[in-house]
This record gives structure tokens, C-alpha cells and sequence, in this order.
């Protein structure tokens, strides 16, 4: 069925004509018999993309962009859709925290409705404002149409900061799979730290080597990893069926579990315990943000791909993470005896062992280290294309756009690689907090300028713009949760980062300034110079 036939019953016909959706082919609002756009410097956007967009070709004219060359990649819909995929879930690794906080019920709840309250406004607003202003930068570009550059480069620092961080999880939260499969006697104390960080260092500098090898490797990388990885879930899926126990699905939390070996930071914060209704709300509510945001990474691609491709790969993340996570948990609460209090990061090799045996927990640890291995893949490039971008458009330095000769961006990956190598020491709990409070920033600056653009001055009904603030009602209220539920020491890094992105916007500034000023003083010195030679004439 048309979009325009799903959504004329609740607009009026003016309105139904340009009603945006990642469903109709006609992709933007901007597309087909739209009337009118978002901004005056969208009006002139169209499906068949130049080199740059409207807006980016005044800006190139005036010396504030470098050109961009037109999208020659040959990412498909699908290829995409597992990039993204695997930015913002890559599977169910990594979910054991939300059972061992909330009990199975809970869980199972809060697996079931984030895709509907977090994912599909996320990919909303993405596939919206990237479709209107494509650039590698993606929310940076947002963000200064709205609101100015010095906005729209502490929005891309931010972003920058959330998803290195999230970069340093993946290879700790491999190692804490092997440990609980192979070595689940051995408490984490008795790892020499040394020995510990090397193992992750080596990890990290093998999957850093492959991103500099470019976004056609990554990308067949990544699909081929997504086949071995969800290959085992299918297994414990048909095998574990026939197990199942609807009544463990119903279990509530024992209010038992007081302590998070993953979370050093659980005792020290404006809200220490958070218990309610026996569920530890701090752990619960970082896990699941954790596991759910990332789609927003697909705006970094825009300028790479067209529309289209833009368009499906986002709906068909959006459908790979609605299942990957809730399936897989279905039957591992459901045909498993394992108590609350037992379920910790890697459990979920513990579960396919009891299902299957030890052959298939052996394979939920190298499925789990393959899709680990490709959310590092994805999010270490949509993280040096973004620094590439905001490079290309002036707010970093030159060498941060510098291509290597497989059009990677080298000193982009290096310098997050650096970032990811400080972080790799900490316990996974800390580093997805960390993560997480950098990004509700980021994430409820972009939902402000959705707000900006679409709703303040989009061209839609009433009703229209109703439904958008609805729709951005629940993440925003998601965001503030994850602040307040904070530890001081994460308060402490989120306030570091934020001083330091604001000095950095404020240097940017000054230095623009200060050039500006010293070329209008050699202009006047040539102007001087020219009186002087006339006057001697």
C-alpha cells in the first residue's frame, strides 16, 4: 500500500501529499509533489545529489567547503542495513546486565518497546535530516543549518566523544565472553592488567588496520560477519523452542542483586541504588541505551549514498534490530534455569551451552566476537568519516580529511584509535556510561534541531507537527534519565568533555577572528600601498 494511502486518514489531503516516510519511494518530503521544504536553504535539495548540496555549493563558493565529490560508492540498501546494524545493536552480546538488574519480565518488556520509543525516532529524524542536508558530517550539518556552525561543531564533537567511547566497549566485552565461557572460575582480580590490556591492544589494532583499509572492505567484512554471528541464535531458536516455559517469561526481580561486578561506579551517585519495584533502574536503563542507539550513525553515509539506498538501509536496520535482540532473549529466559543474579555479561554463552551444549556456547563466544569485531568496524568509520566531514567543511584541521590510498581517512582513525586506547583499561559497565552521557548531549541537541527544522519551520499541518513532538517525547525523557542516573565520576568526565568541546568551539572562534583580522589588515595595507604608487604616478 502507498504511504500517502496509510496516512490520509489522519491528515488532511495538503498535508498527505509531503508526509515524510522511509517507506514511499518518494523517500524525503522534499521528493515528488512536495510543495515546499523544511528551511529556505533546503528548498533547493533533490533526490539527484551533485557533488554538493544547495546550501554546501554557497558555502563552497564563498570559501567556507571544500568540494565534495559526487557518492561513487557501491554500498547497497542491504550492505548499509548491516552497517548500521551493527552501530546500533550487532546482536544481542551484551544484554545480560538488563536481565540481572530487572528479571526476566522487565527485560523482556524493555527489549520489546525501545525499538518503538528510542529506534524509530532515531531513524525518523535521521533519514529526514540527511535526506534534506546529505554530508559526511551528518548532525553537524543539522545542527549549523539550525542553529550556526559554532552549535554544529560541538554537536559533532560530542558525537565524536559518545561513539569512541562506545569503540573501547567492543573489544572488553569480547574478552569478558571468553572469560565467562572458558575461564568462568577465574575472577577478573587474578588477570595481571597487563596481560589483560595487551590482549585488548592487539584486538584493537587488528580491527583499527581494517577500517584504514576502506569502506568496501568493512562493508563485505561486515555482511559476512552478520551471517556467522546470528547463525547460532537461529540454532538456539529451533532447538531451544521445544524448551520454552512461558511462566519463566513472567519472573520478577528478587530484589537480591546489589552489586554489578561490571559497574565500579554503581555506589556514588545522585541516585546510588535506584531500586524500584526490585529493578536496579541505573544499570537497566544505561544497558538498554546502550544497546539500542547508534542509528543515527546512518547520516555520516548520506553524502556516500543516494537516497534510495539511504532509505532502505535505515528501514532494514530498524528491522534487524526490532529481532535480534528480543528473539534470542525470549529463549534464552525461556528455556534456561539461569537465576537472576547469575545472568552477567557473556552469560549468553552460558545459555546456549544449556540448550544446545557446549558446542553451541563455544559458537555464541565466536559469533559473539565476530559481531563485536564488525560494531567496531562500523562505528570506527562512521566516526572517522564524521571528523573527515567537519574537516572538509573548515571546523578541524586540513589532516583530518587527508585520504589515504584506500580513501580512508588516516589521521581520522588514528586519532580515535588513541582516544579507544586510554579507554580500554576500564570495566564495560563504566566505559557504556561514559558513552551513554556523552551522547544524550549529542542526541537531545539533534532532537532540538529536528524541532528547529521540522517543526518550528517545517511546512506541515498542525497535526503534523503534533505527532513529531509526541514522537520526540519519550527519547528526550530517556535522555534525562540516563543523566540523573549518572555516577559522580561519570559527572565529572561528562563535565571535562563538555568544558573541553566548548574551549575547543571558542578557539575555532578566536582563530577565525584573529584570521579574519589579520587579512583585513594586509587588504589595507594594499590598498595603502596602491594610494602611495598612484600618487607618485
Amino acid at each position: 500500500m502507498a504511504e500517502q494511502d496509510l496516512a490520509a486518514p489522519l491528515l488532511d489531503d495538503g498535508d498527505a501529499a509531503d508526509f515524510p516516510s522511509v517507506w514511499s519511494a518518494g523517500g524525503s518530503p522534499l521528493d515528488g509533489g512536495s510543495t515546499a521544504a523544511a528551511s529556505p536553504a533546503s528548498s533547493e535539495a533533490s533526490d539527484e545529489r551533485g557533488p554538493l548540496g544547495a546550501a554546501d555549493e554557497a558555502d563552497a563558493a564563498a570559501g567556507g567547503l571544500r568540494p565534495q565529490p559526487q557518492p561513487q560508492s557501491k554500498l547497497t540498501g542491504f550492505v548499509l542495513a548491516v552497517i548500521l546494524f551493527f552501530n546500533a545493536a550487532g546482536g544481542p552480546f551484551g544484554v545480560e546486565p538488563s536481565l540481572k538488574a530487572a528479571g526476566n519480565l522487565y527485560a523482556i518488556i524493555g527489549f520489546a518497546i525501545m525499538p518503538v520509543l528510542w529506534s524509530l525516532p532515531e531513524a525518523w529524524v535521521t533519514y529526514e535530516l540527511s535526506s534534506l542536508y546529505p554530508c559526511a558530517s551528518g548532525g553537524v550539518r543539522w545542527t549549523e543549518e539550525a542553529f550556526g556552525e559554532s552549535w554544529g561543531m560541538l554537536v559533532g564533537y560530542l558525537g565524536w566523544i559518545s561513539g569512541v567511547a562506545t569503540n573501547a566497549s567492543y573489544p572488553v566485552l569480547f574478552l569478558s565472553y571468553i572469560h565467562s565461557q572458558f575461564f568462568p572460575q577465574m575472577d577478573y582480580s587474578e588477570h595481571n592488567a597487563f596481560v589483560r590490556y595487551g590482549i585488548l591492544l592487539g584486538i584493537t589494532l587488528v580491527l583499527a588496520f581494517v577500517n584504514y583499509r576502506g569502506l568496501e572492505v568493512v562493508g563485505k567484512v561486515s555482511v559476512l560477519i552478520f551471517f556467522v554471528s546470528m547463525a547460532p541464535f537461529v540454532l538456539m531458536f529451533f532447538i531451544g523452542l521445544p524448551k520454552v516455559d512461558p511462566q519463566r517469561w513472567l519472573e520478577t526481580p528478587t530484589g537480591e542483586t546489589e552489586v554489578f561486578d561490571d559497574d565500579s561506579l554503581t555506589k556514588n551517585g545522585w541516585f546510588p541504588e535506584s531500586y524500584l519495584a526490585g529493578v536496579v533502574w541505573r544499570p537497566f536503563i544505561n544497558n538498554l541505551y546502550w544497546n539500542f542507539v547508534g542509528m543515527e550513525q546512518g547520516s555520516h553515509y548520506s553524502s556516500s549514498v543516494s537516497k534510495k539506498t539511504l532509505r532502505n538501509g535505515i528501514v532494514g536496520c530498524f528491522v534487524l534490530v526490532s529481532t535480534a535482540y528480543l528473539v534470542p532473549l525470549l529463549i534464552a529466559t525461556g528455556a534456561t534455569d539461569i537465576q537472576q543474579d547469575e545472568w552477567k555479561a557473556g552469560s549468553f554463552a552460558r545459555a546456549g551451552t544449556e540448550i544446545g551444549g557446549a558446542w553451541l556456547g563455544n559458537w555464541v563466544v565466536v559469533s559473539s566476537g565476530c559481531a563485536l569485531l564488525a560494531s567496531f568496524f562500523a562505528e570506527m568509520t562512521a566516526d572517522s568519516m564524521q571528523l573527515m566531514g567537519m574537516a572538509d567543511r573548515r571546523q578541524l584541521p586540513s589532516i583530518f580529511g587527508r585520504r589515504s590510498r584506500h580513501d580512508t581517512p588516516t589521521f581520522a582513525i588514528l586519532l580515535g584509535l588513541l582516544v579507544i586506547l586510554l579507554l580500554l583499561p576500564l570495566p564495560f559497565g563504566t566505559i557504556i556510561e561514559l558513552s551513554n552521557f556523552s551522547f544524550c548531549f549529542n542526541s537531545t541537541l539533534q532532537f532540538v534541531v529536528f524541532g528547529q527544522l521540522r517543526i518550528r519551520n517545517g511546512d506541515g499541518s498542525r497535526l503534523r507537527k503534533s505527532l513529531y513532538v509526541l514522537m520526540l517525547i519519550m527519547p528526550t525523557l530517556l535522555n534525562v534519565a540516563v543523566v540523573l542516573l549518572a555516577s559522580y565520576a561519570t559527572y565529572i568526565y561528562g563535565a571535562s568533555s563538555l568544558v573541553f568541546g566548548l574551549l575547543l568551539v571558542n578557539a575555532k572562534r578566536v582563530g577565525k577572528s584573529w584570521r579574519s583580522l589579520c587579512e583585513r589588515g594586509s587588504e589595507e595595507e594594499a590598498e595603502d600601498g596602491e594610494r602611495r604608487t598612484c600618487s607618485l604616478c
